[in-house]
């Protein structure tokens, strides 16, 4: 048996544990990301030595029990780059492999050997460092549908620094080769691009951190916006001419609003016009480059892997499934950087010949810390089926908090703030709640089994990463999850992989008749998910928080 641990230093950090024999494959042990840790910010970076051993304890276990560490790639140069580590470390520097696939010559999973060691609880450790676009590769294709059937697939990459790069996995010749990108433009162009646009003007007084922080929040809520406005042919037309001559330029984000803009100001189009036509053109772009991939290709595989900061954009996932070219299109749970670390474990076991899937479910994050009740709280017991009647009843949003948190972005029920559909204002309350914009959508969560007759094409969507619409029956039955375009970011769940919350739309639909509940995350805005139940008490947005079997109810929303 081999204890791997992967380990990503930067924004989105965090650790995976990964566990492999050399005859039964490999298992994720457990995960979790810096934001998940104490109340953390959001995209918060794990440079702190001490704090990757507090990590590991939260885990579970000890950097003596690591057989294997392996730190995600992050620079240009891996004889040069490196970050410094804080803490009981004293700045000492780690060096990593590259950022892109094309920042060196050597072949695709290249494993880097630093000889800067680890410093963990005083004792120093050796590692070894992969690409950073290789922990997406590797993430994406061993949690794949692909990868536990045993088949080949292709995977592409397309993060904020990198073009979007097609790679094809053949575990039968354990080999993973480099097709090349599909063009020449940074996935950083959805931030670059979108933040010239009314609202999302950055304030020039802004620090460098605030801005590097303005644009990793930005794109979800680019995405949202978009669906306002209405797609303009003649500019998506003329994006997509702009786009191609800018093809193999790093600065493409900075300088394409400023070649287009005269174009969109002469249609006279609002911001949520240009958003939702720039988007449009990127996802054509996209699944353009795909279908000549596809038409070259000598032996075309049907399973498409996507992975990297842009395929959380459910617009283009969905180009991408609807365009007929794979039967399979695959995007994990945590396609961007809360994957790194979970990725870069990966690509250590595809660089040993291990092309097996690897076992793991997404509800593998930390358990619930513990924590006291605050004054003014009252505490009973409550099942899974009366916690589904409360939100039947009470008209009130609830936190629920349950088992090990979710991995990656996305709240899937574990740490989550569930609602009643039924009235429109319910997504306004949430938004309010959250301290969210109004333009913001809430998601809904549904049984998998019934969401093919609610929502179009419904399906399995256990992770939130495609675009559905809602079936015209069901508009004015569930409100507070449509968007204003008709669609919705729909989570499906199962009895067999998320019993609690299956248990608690069941208990839901038997008394209103309706299978489906608003889903949003249970956190402070710009923060992780709630660690505890205290922290959600302390919170004090919602009257109700229901933890493991426990419901904490504020008493003056005592019934």
């Amino acid at each position: 048996m081999t204890l791997v641990c992967g380990i990503k230093l930067t924004h989105d950090g965090g650790i995976a544990l990964i566990e492999s024999t050399a005859g039964g494959g490999a298992r994720l042990v457990a995960a979790t990301e810096v934001e998940k840790h104490g109340n953390r910010r959001r995209h918060a970076s794990l440079t702190d030595a001490d704090l990757i051993v507090e990590l590991l304890a939260q885990l579970g276990r000890a950097p003596d029990e690591v057989d294997e560490f392996v730190v995600d790639g992050w620079g240009h140069d891996a004889r040069t780059s490196g970050l410094a580590l804080s803490g009981s470390a004293g700045g000492r520097l780690i060096r990593t492999g590259p950022y892109r696939q094309s920042d060196d010559d050597t072949p695709v999973l290249h494993r880097y050997r630093p000889d800067s060691p680890l410093p963990l609880g005083g004792r120093s450790y050796g590692y070894s460092s992969f690409r950073h676009v290789e922990s997406h590769l590797a993430a994406a294709y061993l949690t794949s549908p692909a990868a536990a059937r045993g088949g080949p697939s292709w995977v592409l990459v397309w993060d904020g620094g990198v073009f979007p790069e097609l790679y094809a996995v053949d575990p039968d010749r354990r080999s993973v080769g480099h097709m090349g990108p599909l063009f020449g433009i940074p996935g950083s162009v959805y931030s670059g691009f979108s933040c010239n646009v009314p609202p999302f003007l950055p304030d020039p007084a802004w620090d460098r951190q605030r801005r590097h922080d303005f644009h990793l929040t930005m794109p979800g809520k680019v995405m949202a916006y978009a669906g306002l406005g209405q797609v303009s042919e003649p500019l998506v037309r003329e994006l997509k001419r702009v786009i191609a001559a800018l093809d193999g330029r790093w600065d493409a984000p900075g300088v394409l609003h400023g070649l287009t803009e005269p174009f969109a100001a002469r249609l006279r189009l609002a911001g949520a016009d240009i958003l939702a036509s720039f988007q449009e053109a990127v996802a054509r772009l996209l699944v353009e480059g795909l279908a000549r991939a596809v038409e070259a290709a000598e032996t075309p595989v049907d399973t498409l892997c996507f992975a990297g900061g842009s395929a959380l954009n459910i617009k283009w996932n969905s180009a991408i499934r609807d365009s007929g070219l794979f039967d399979t299109v695959w995007v994990p749970p945590f396609p961007n950087d809360s994957g790194s670390a979970i990725g870069t474990a990966c690509a250590y076991l595809l660089s040993e010949g291990r092309f097996d899937g690897l076992r793991w479910s997404v509800y593998s994050g930390p358990a619930l810390a513990a924590g006291a009740a605050p004054a003014g709280w009252r505490s009973t017991p409550c099942s899974v089926e009366e916690l589904g009647a409360l939100l039947a009843t009470s008209g009130s949003p609830v936190v629920v908090l349950g088992g090990r948190a979710e991995l990656g972005p996305r709240a899937l029920g574990h740490r989550s703030i569930l609602a009643s559909p039924v009235e429109a204002g319910m997504s306004a309350v949430l938004n309010r709640m959250k301290g969210r914009e109004s333009y913001r959508p809430v998601a809904p969560i549904c049984r998998a089994e019934d969401s093919a007759r609610i929502f179009d094409p419904g399906g399995a969507d256990p992770y939130m990463v495609f675009d559905h619409r809602v079936r015209p029956e069901w508009l004015d039955r569930i409100p507070a999850v449509v968007h204003v375009d008709g669609t919705a970011r729909l989570q499906t769940v199962n009895d067999h992989d998320s019993p609690l919350a299956a248990s608690v739309l069941r208990a839901f639909a038997e008394r209103t008749g309706i299978p489906v509940l608003c889903n949003t995350s249970a956190n402070e805005p710009g923060g992780g998910f709630f660690p505890d139940a205290a922290s959600a008490m302390n919170w004090g947005r919602s009257p109700y928080v229901w933890a493991d079997g426990v419901l904490h109810t504020r008493r003056a929303a005592q019934r």
